[in-house]
């Protein structure tokens, strides 16, 4: 059967060159966004002499991420990421972004791809990739791309690949809401082939009848190889003959398996040779308390309004006011408890602070509170410590180094408010608000 013009064909036609144009409108207005990005960085970084005031070049850089970062309610690494990408884009690549022919997705996914790659071969490659670009959704660009390096240059494509399997496998941690948490791991391709077949077949061990959904299912299979345990079935006939309710727990403690393999976390995103697996894994923590016991007391907040809102309508009436909880960082004691006047924190003071604030408290900051530096929020005085911020929880958080030494140059500045706000001001007077950790 041939096709027919109906009148409807035009408009339709029409209707889509507008969304075209939009689109093209929104990949030019992102590269603006980088230019602009990049522009401010260069600007910021030029502005002072860090031969007069001991503040690197370094220094000046990593604040101007920090002031993007808080301002754009991002993080360093995301802010990070994109001014780099920005600068080793290659002009063909950056002119189509520009002019809207690229987006962000397919010009971070030839960035990546490339990344690594000698000079000559990308040369060799250029035009094709830019070709597939306009053809190819970015998964499938980013496997094509791929397979241009591997033939343009083999012997690279397997030594990149063995050093990538050394270097890169890495797990992060990330918190989500309802009391769940994804765990991405990046492995080699058939690693990830090796989980993802031990999900399967311990999915596979279930009955039909079983109420839960495939991504269920491997969720908690993962949970229970993780912990050695086997995943049981939750259909009706089983749990009857268990002798438990239909919403019973998900895994029964096992004997532990002999491969210690069996143990590890099937949990597969980013493959070390840079292609997408089967992203993250959420599961509800079992071992620790995801919500308030019963009787404790609300937080009291007078005058309505967010947390933040009030404290920020307050800071900017008196600006340049003192508005910290404890200024003196003793925390409103007389005396100093034992080990308060001892730089270092004691190990129960500092698993108590890593347990109450699990992340950096600058602004926008996710690094782990373990993978941070412990700071005083009103600075130790090793000269006097009596008369410095103390070494006491009220007076302590987690920083990462990068924000740690920001503060240290008196960069950027903190202090500590009522309701357990934490109150940032980064070099241009601009001010941030962070509000405690529930």
């Amino acid at each position: 059967m041939g096709l027919r013009k109906s009148t409807w064909m035009d408009d339709e036609h029409c209707a889509l060159a507008d969304v075209l144009g939009a689109r093209r409108t929104i990949n030019a207005a992102a590269a603006s966004e980088l230019a602009f990005m990049d522009d401010y960085v260069r600007g910021r970084t030029a502005c002072a002499s860090p031969w007069d005031t001991g503040v690197t070049e370094k220094d000046l850089y990593g604040s101007a991420i920090c002031e993007l970062a808080a301002a754009l309610s991002s993080t360093f690494a995301s802010v990070n990421n994109k001014v780099q990408m920005w600068h080793r884009l290659r002009p063909s690549v950056k002119d189509r972004f520009v002019d809207g022919s690229l987006d962000m997705e397919r010009v971070r996914t030839i960035h990546d791809h490339l990344l690594l790659a000698r000079p000559d071969t990308v040369d060799d490659i250029e035009a094709e990739v830019l070709k597939a670009a306009r053809e190819m959704a970015p998964g499938s660009l980013g496997r094509e791309i791929d397979r241009l390096l591997i033939e343009a240059d083999p012997d690279w494509d397997r030594e990149v690949r063995t050093r990538a399997a050394r270097t890169e496998k890495r797990v992060r941690l990330r918190r989500r809401a309802r009391g769940l948490s994804s765990l991405t791991t990046v492995m080699t391709d058939g690693e990830a082939d090796d989980q993802i077949s031990r999900l399967d077949a311990e999915v596979a061990r279930l009955h039909p009848e079983d109420p839960r959904s495939p991504d269920q299912r491997r969720g908690e299979a993962h949970t229970a190889l993780m912990r050695g345990e086997t995943l049981v079935c939750r259909c009706a006939t089983c749990t009857t003959s268990r002798g438990e309710a239909a919403d019973s727990g998900d895994v029964t403690p096992q004997s532990r398996s002999a491969d210690p393999s069996a143990g590890s976390a099937a949990v597969t995103g980013e493959t070390a040779t840079g292609e997408t697996a089967t992203g993250s894994t959420e599961s509800a923590p079992q071992d620790r308390a995801t919500a308030p016991p019963e009787g404790t007391p609300t937080r009291s907040r007078p005058g309505g309004g967010t947390l933040i809102e009030r404290w920020r309508a307050i800071v900017e009436r008196n600006p340049l006011g003192v508005h910290a909880l404890h200024p003196d960082g003793h925390g409103g004691l007389t005396l100093p408890p034992p080990g308060a006047l001892s730089y270092k924190p004691s190990r129960a003071l500092a698993a108590r602070v890593r347990a109450d604030q699990p992340y950096c408290v600058h602004p926008g900051c996710d690094v782990p509170s373990d993978r941070c530096d412990l700071d005083h929020i009103v600075e130790f005085d090793r000269q006097n410590p009596e008369r410095g911020g103390w070494t006491i929880p009220t007076n302590i958080g987690p920083r990462c180094r990068l924000h740690h030494n920001l503060k240290t140059r008196k960069l950027w500045r903190t202090e500590l408010l009522p309701e357990g706000v934490m109150h940032t001001v980064d070099p241009l007077g601009r001010h941030y608000f962070t509000a405690p950790t529930l």
